[in-house]
């Protein structure tokens, strides 16, 4: 999707997404609120003082996991090619620091952050571009950090039949779990390691547990990928 294509949905982003979802039981802010509760155990994973962690959000969007987030991290920065996301999200997250960036490299140094995520962006990225996309990330993350990755799961019928019928994803591509992994370890991540998530879409405890019971069937809605550097 390109940088205007992204600018048309900016302002209506959390509504077009809920529309579509709503057949499934929740509302959008269930599924941002479990990107959150998906990020921040891997964080502990990089330092058990999260407080500490510089993090990068690349692909932010409207930065609507950011107020989830924040408040457990040292530094939280985004990027994304729409100015018009940038700026909605700056002003929703006035401590988030973001930048825009031009879809080929990233505005930081190398070595500039602890973790490096993107949540649903990569089916967006043309496929020519998938390698270097991670090797942007993997270039700004220093040694001892991870990139994480959520997608959508190309193996689940309802998340196929989200993105077919949801104009934002006219243009997506869906990778492939073993795919991305593959695609991770190229770019030099090690001990990587891979979870199926959002089978249930409910909140309550038991939910949560069903999902982490079923973390390695390939049939969750979405799934995880965390690579080392």
């Amino acid at each position: 999707m390109a940088e205007s294509e992204f600018d048309q949905h900016s302002d209506s982003y959390s509504e077009k997404i809920g529309g579509m979802i709503a057949p499934f039981g929740q509302g959008h802010d269930f599924f941002v609120r479990s990107k959150a509760d998906i990020l921040r155990p891997i964080f502990a994973t990089i330092k058990e003082d999260t407080s500490k962690l510089k993090v990068l959000d690349v692909g932010c969007g409207v930065g609507l996991v950011h107020s989830y987030i924040v408040d457990s991290l040292g530094e939280l920065h985004g990027t994304d090619i729409s100015s018009a996301s940038l700026d909605v999200a700056g002003r929703a997250n006035p401590h988030v620091r973001y930048l825009p960036y031009d879809g080929t490299t990233l505005p930081y140094e190398r070595d500039s952050f602890d973790c490096a995520y993107a949540i649903c962006v990569m089916h967006h990225v043309p496929v020519p571009q998938w390698h270097g996309f991670l090797r942007e990330m993997r270039r700004v993350v220093r040694p001892g950090g991870a990139i994480v990755i959520i997608e959508h799961n190309p193996l689940n019928p309802a998340t196929q039949w989200v993105v077919r019928t949801n104009a934002m994803d006219e243009n997506a591509v869906l990778l492939t779990p073993w795919k991305l992994r593959n695609l991770m370890e190229s770019v030099g991540c090690n001990s990587i390691w891979l979870r199926y998530v959002l089978f249930v879409p409910f909140a309550g405890k038991l939910a949560r547990a069903i999902d982490r019971l079923l973390a390695r069937v390939p049939l969750g809605t979405q799934y995880v990928v965390r690579g080392r550097v």
